[in-house]
């Protein structure tokens, strides 16, 4: 079976799942058990087996194990992924578009309090980032090429890895894609894809971690209302200590 590597958590894997996911691919999360955390043996037990396995001094993960290979690199492994299903072909509008998606992933990332962002950041993040990509978004997906996804009416990683990152805005600011109409219809004609919506109802991406709200009482958005998030401490320990890009 295909075995996927990383924290117990959604993360920069998320977008790789449901690729797997969409195309029919039965895989495992390898990981050392969210209730085991804070073990920091166990934490370096199994980064130590990603650095044997993926070859790479520093961070291996998201790490893909495949038909004997390992692979490394969250934008490499969903290409791989994409050619093997068929929902990446190599056009430079599909890599295109997955850069404008990592663009609002990077937003994402720095709003969140686990990585150390600030009020000023996230109220910044709630008023004026997020509404900016998501009316590029808007844009895009209004775009002649576009139909029901940002290419037309057959899904792509970039489509996969753009619901991947709207879920999280969504956590991250409750409410918030409703403000951006075509961005929502988007967002729920892919999470209607019948193993994408089998993969997000099922008990082994329940058990995964994900990003809270940053925005207080889970909701609204106001100036300087940021909620003071602590959790998964360990998690920040752990990207201030390695990269985040991969």
């Amino acid at each position: 079976m295909v075995k996927l590597y990383y924290w117990p958590a959604r993360g920069r894997a998320e977008q790789i799942r449901l690729v797997l996911a969409d195309g029919g691919i039965e895989f495992e999360d390898v990981n050392w058990g969210l209730s085991n955390i804070q073990n920091a043996v166990m934490k370096a037990e199994f980064f130590e087996r990603c650095r044997k396995f993926g070859g790479n001094s520093t961070t291996n993960i998201p790490m893909l194990e495949m038909d004997g290979k390992f692979y490394t690199q969250s934008s490499a492994i969903i290409r791989h992924v994409g050619r093997v299903t068929g929902a990446y072909s190599g056009r430079f509008e599909e890599d295109e578009l997955l850069a404008a998606v990592e663009d609002l992933r990077s937003v994402n990332y720095k709003a969140m309090r686990v990585f150390g962002a600030s009020d000023k950041a996230v109220d910044e993040y709630v008023n004026v980032l997020l509404p900016k990509h998501l009316n590029n978004f808007t844009r895009l997906l209004n775009l002649e090429r576009s139909a029901y996804y940002l290419l037309g009416s057959k899904p792509t990683i970039a489509d996969f890895s753009l619901y991947d990152v709207l879920h999280v805005a969504e956590r991250q600011v409750p409410g918030t894609l409703d403000q951006f109409p075509r961005v929502k219809l988007f967002f729920d004609t892919v999470g209607a894809r019948p193993k994408i919506k089998q993969w997000v109802d099922s008990e082994q991406r329940e058990k995964l971690w994900s990003f809270p709200s940053v925005v207080e009482g889970g909701g609204e958005k106001k100036e300087g209302a940021v909620a003071r998030i602590s959790c998964f401490g360990v998690y920040l320990s752990f990207h201030g200590n390695h990269s985040t890009a991969s």
